[in-house]
C-alpha cells in the first residue's frame, strides 16, 4: 500500500496501491462501511494528473456485499508517483446522472474484480434510460 486516505466524516477509505514487482500500475481501493441506505449503490468521484498531463475522472461505484464492508477496486491509468489525486463522495447515486458517456466508460474499463462490475449492474437499476444503455454497452 502506497497511501491510505478516509473520507471527511471516516465512512470511507481510499487505499492506493502499487502491486509488487516490475508492474508500474497503480490501483485504488474504496472501502465503505455500511451506512443508512444500504440497498442504493454509492458513487465516488476520483479525479487525478500527472503535472502537466491529461486529467482522468473515474466513478467507483460500490455497494453492500455479503460480507464485510462494501468495496470496489480500480485500475489507475496514467498513474505515477508525481500524480496528484482528490476523491469526493462517495454519495448515492443519483436518479438523473448526467455524467459524461466516455467517463462511464472509462470507468468501468478500470474496474480490476467482478465486485466492481457488479457495482456497476447493481447502479443501471438507479439510472435513466440513457445513461443505462451506456453501463450496458460497456460492460460487454
Amino acid at each position: 500500500m502506497v497511501l491510505e486516505a478516509s473520507s471527511p466524516d471516516g465512512r470511507s477509505r481510499f487505499l492506493l496501491r502499487r502491486p509488487a514487482g516490475d508492474s508500474s500500475e497503480y490501483r485504488l481501493e474504496l472501502v465503505v462501511r455500511e451506512g443508512d441506505d444500504e440497498d442504493r449503490p454509492l458513487l465516488a468521484t476520483v479525479t487525478y494528473a500527472q503535472p502537466g498531463g491529461d486529467e482522468h475522472v473515474l466513478l467507483v461505484p460500490v455497494v453492500r456485499g455479503r460480507f464485510g464492508p462494501a468495496a470496489s477496486y480500480v485500475r489507475l491509468s496514467g498513474f505515477g508517483p508525481d500524480a496528484t489525486w482528490a476523491a469526493t463522495g462517495p454519495y448515492p447515486v443519483p436518479a438523473e446522472a448526467d455524467w459524461a458517456p466516455a467517463i462511464v466508460t472509462d470507468s468501468i474499463g478500470a474496474a480490476l474484480n467482478e465486485t466492481t462490475r457488479d457495482a456497476w449492474r447493481r447502479v443501471r437499476y438507479f439510472v435513466g434510460e440513457g445513461m443505462r444503455d451506456v453501463i450496458d454497452g460497456a460492460l460487454r
